[in-house]
């Protein structure tokens, strides 16, 4: 539980920088969100390049950013998590692969190598204004920085200093068991191996996207059923909008519209004044304006309260 706090607190710096990294990036072009279309985008934005780089570098778990000290915590529970945490951790290392290759695979294609977009979008390349960037430089502070508060065990004997992890010490109130202790060595080993996962996920990235980049094509026609698939998020949107979006759309228009709006809040609102417009219709043909009618109305009207009285004094 720790763990999960502490990094839901590193994750809102680097995470929330990425957000407005990405903003940064979409504004000078104009919009465009396609990073195939990007590219040696570092040259006309520095700020939001090394603010966004620092980001990925701290999401990817490496030393001595934010998102490592987070990250690792977590892995480190996990594994000594007894069987059942074994495979926890092998899912969030294999996670913190895809996470470091992900991040930089974005760096390298939006910033790295030869603009990819059209003549009028890099006429329009600029960094954007401060009121952009000054957030990214203070967001990128915590990405840095945040997660200093909670040095591990290991990091700390090494270092001499005593309750480093301030985080831990902070939550240790509302913790409902202590903090596991064991063997640094072993810790040592399992953080040594989650940063090189990470550097292998980063070096995979440049490999693809930046020395060889024929090689995601040649992949992507080599395995074209599965490249299809993944580049259609596996057709989630799709049977998302068959199976959802659609029968809600139709029961909208001819249940909501059709039935409830059209029929019973349109015959309401509609069909009052229709009544009373009848009834005045009804009542207007009395009020013709000829003296014999009214006469006549008149007369009717005595004889009806005579006879009425008459039936009652009878009784």
């Amino acid at each position: 539980y720790g763990a999960g706090i502490f990094h839901l607190y590193t994750h809102a710096f680097f995470k929330a920088l990425l957000f407005l990294c990405a903003g940064s990036v979409m504004h000078a072009m104009g919009g465009e969100v396609n990073m195939q279309k990007m590219g040696g985008l570092k040259k006309y934005m520095p700020i939001t390049y090394v603010t966004m780089l620092l980001a990925s570098l701290s999401i990817s778990g490496i030393p001595p950013f934010a998102g490592f000290f987070s990250k690792d915590e977590i892995l480190w529970d996990a594994f000594n998590g007894g069987s059942v945490g074994r495979i926890v951790w092998a899912l969030g290392t294999l996670a913190a692969l895809l996470t470091a290759f992900y991040s930089f695979r974005l760096i390298y294609l939006t910033f790295h190598g030869e603009f990819r977009g059209t003549e009028e979008q890099k006429h329009h390349l600029h960094e954007s204004p401060g009121t952009m960037t000054v957030p990214l430089i203070i967001l990128c502070i915590g990405a840095v920085a945040a997660g200093w508060i909670g040095i591990p065990p290991i990091i700390s004997s090494i270092t001499g200093a005593e309750h480093a992890n301030w985080f831990t010490e902070f939550m240790k109130p509302v913790l409902g068991h202590p903090a596991i202790e064991a063997s640094h060595s072993i810790e040592a080993v399992v953080m040594t191996f989650s940063v090189a996962i990470a550097a292998v996920g980063i070096a995979v990235a440049w490999l693809f996207y930046i020395k060889r980049r024929e090689i995601p094509v040649r992949l992507a026609r080599r395995y074209s059923l599965t490249h299809k698939i993944l580049y259609n998020k596996y057709y989630v949107d799709e049977i998302y909008n068959v199976i959802v979006v659609r029968p809600t759309m139709l029961f909208a228009r001819y249940v909501l519209v059709g039935l409830t709006d059209g029929i019973i809040i349109e015959g309401i609102v509609n069909g009052v004044p229709a009544l009373i417009n009848r009834f005045g219709a009804k009542v207007r043909r009395i009020q013709n304006g000829l003296l014999q009618s009214y006469g006549t109305m008149m007369a009717l009207g005595l004889v009806l309260i005579l006879a009425i009285v008459l039936v009652v004094i009878g009784k």
